[in-house]
């Protein structure tokens, strides 16, 4: 009985070391011993393999007694006695301003007296130490090393040293110097040389531009900066309008930028604009005509009183020219009756012509109104407007209306002084005479010579009487619907991640099932006793 309880602890225990992976008579603290140390080693080299070799690194090795530069960046030169020499200085690339000194090295392993020769875009500079320019910007100094002085953008280029050790040993190193300097612009011009173009042409404009770094180029119509930038700039379809000095601006921070201009012409007929179609003025006055003529090629103006001709005739009559002869004045001095009337600005040329008239008068000129305002407190109506005359103004007049109706309604405006010929006029409409809606008004004024045409016709918005009401009426806020949390809704949680099928959420329960099993024996040992 006794051989049969220790066979069954024996048992038991054979079952707790294979659950352990142990092999049988081998201790727990070797196998954790060997487990740390793969695991270490898993580490550092990767998970292992049985028939991976960690020696094998990747590390290229190369031979000492045969190394080779694999980039080429040093070049080996060998002196008479067998010796490895090589120019430890690396290409490299110097940007400097003018004014600023820049020293390109050619340093070597060797402590000889290697003879150098340095040239600059294949143009000798030094044969060993022998300057073979003129030019006092360069100098050799220790270690073979060139300085050079930069004076102007001409000192940008490739500087090369050579060190001549045999004819077939003669390695070098170059170095690339930029000189900083501001822009200059070597041409602007029209595709295919055409200046002057038909509306509905194509044309382009191209701007080139020198310097370091390179310019940004942007363009400009008169004083006004164009979108485009970049050396081109395309006008497609042109018209009139387009037509003017174009200005081509260089810029890349160094010193002040570079501009240039060009000319566009587009062949047009006569577009012909007034100042004022109607002129005031009074007897024994004088008075000014003016007109504006845009047209390529430029327009013959003449100006016409009657159908015919006015010819120059001073003093009474004269006639000047400005802006490259698009402004044309009329001069009229010493106006009698006969002066006043109608008179016509026409131009013409060889793509068409265009008349615009103006008219003299001695009545008083009303202007349009200039301010129209209404204020929601007191819902009156604030008009505003200037007229001129030469004779003084004795009456106002405002009319108004509500829009669709044919009756004017009048009101009486103050008459106060003038300032050189200049009213500036100001009245009210009350809320009294005016209602909702939309309404007219117009006005005129009186002087000696009898009463102004009427102003061009303002419309503006009556007030809208209790609409201040309007904004208080449902202005109460309802109380906003508070949202509560229902208590009784259960809190959500978050399951706890399971592990795969197979695999063992700790390392402690394969142990733990072995000793239960251990102690479930002995408990039944004891109950067979």
């Amino acid at each position: 009985m006794k051989i049969l309880r220790v066979l069954c602890v024996f048992a038991s225990c054979v079952l707790v070391l294979e659950a352990l992976s142990l092999p049988v008579g081998r201790s727990i603290e070797s196998s954790l011993d060997d487990e740390v140390k793969t695991k270490d080693e898993e580490d550092i080299y990767g998970d292992l393999d049985e028939n991976d070799d960690i020696q094998k690194d990747q590390v290229v090795y190369y031979d000492d007694d045969n190394e080779e530069d694999p980039d080429n960046s040093l070049a080996d030169i060998t002196e008479n006695n067998g010796a490895n020499v090589k120019i430890i200085s690396a290409p490299n690339t110097f940007d400097a301003n003018i004014g600023e000194v820049v020293r390109l090295p050619c340093l070597t392993t060797s402590t000889d007296d290697l003879v150098r020769v340095w040239s600059k875009d294949s143009g000798l500079i030094y044969q060993g130490n022998i300057n073979t320019r003129d030019d006092d910007n360069y100098k050799l100094i220790e270690n073979g090393t060139l300085e050079v002085t930069i004076k102007s953008q001409d000192d940008t280029g490739n500087y090369a040293c050579k060190v001549a050790l045999t004819e077939t040993n003669q390695p070098e190193v170059v170095h690339h110097v930029l000189v900083r300097y501001s822009p200059n612009i070597t041409a602007l011009f029209v595709k295919d040389g055409k200046k002057v173009v038909n509306s509905g042409d194509t044309v382009t404009l191209t701007c080139q531009a020198n310097g370091y770094p390179q310019p940004k180029i942007s363009w400009y119509k008169g004083n006004e900066k164009l979108v485009t930038e970049g050396e081109s700039l395309t006008v497609e379809n042109i018209k009139p309008k387009n037509a003017g000095s174009y200005r081509c601006l260089a810029d890349n921070n160094i010193g002040r930028p570079a501009h240039n201009y060009l000319e566009i012409f587009v062949n047009h007929g006569p577009i012909v604009s007034v100042e004022k179609y109607l002129v005031q003025s009074d007897h024994e006055e004088d008075a000014e005509l003016v007109c504006d003529v845009k047209a390529y090629p430029n327009a013959n103006v003449v100006w016409q009183r009657n159908d015919e001709n006015i010819i120059s005739d001073e003093p009474k009559i004269t006639f000047k020219r400005e802006r490259n002869n698009e402004r044309n004045i009329l001069i009229i001095k010493n106006l009698t009756d006969s002066d006043f009337g109608q008179y016509s600005c026409m131009a013409s040329n060889t793509y068409g012509k265009q008349t615009r008239n103006i008219k003299l008068v001695k009545l008083p000129l009303v202007g349009k109104f200039v301010k129209e305002q209404s204020t929601e407190s007191s819902k009156d109506v604030h008009l505003q407007w200037k007229v001129e005359s030469r004779n003084p103004i004795t009456k106002h007049e405002i009319q108004y209306r509500r829009k669709g109706e044919t009756k004017w309604e009048s009101q009486p405006v103050n008459v106060t002084g003038g300032e050189k010929d200049s009213y500036l006029i100001k009245s009210t409409l009350e809320d009294l005479k005016l209602g909702s809606g939309i309404w007219e008004t117009r006005a005129r004024s009186l002087n000696s010579h009898g009463w102004s045409d009427f102003s061009d016709i303002a419309v503006f918005q009556g007030a809208k009487h209790g609409s201040h009401h309007a904004k208080s009426k449902h202005s109460k806020k309802e109380p906003k619907e508070e949202r509560t949390t229902d208590s009784s809704t259960p809190a959500q949680h978050t399951s706890e991640k399971e592990a795969p099928l197979g695999e063992s959420t700790s390392s402690s329960i394969s142990l733990t099932s072995s000793l239960a099993l251990i102690v479930f024996t002995i408990l039944a040992n004891q109950a067979g006793q």
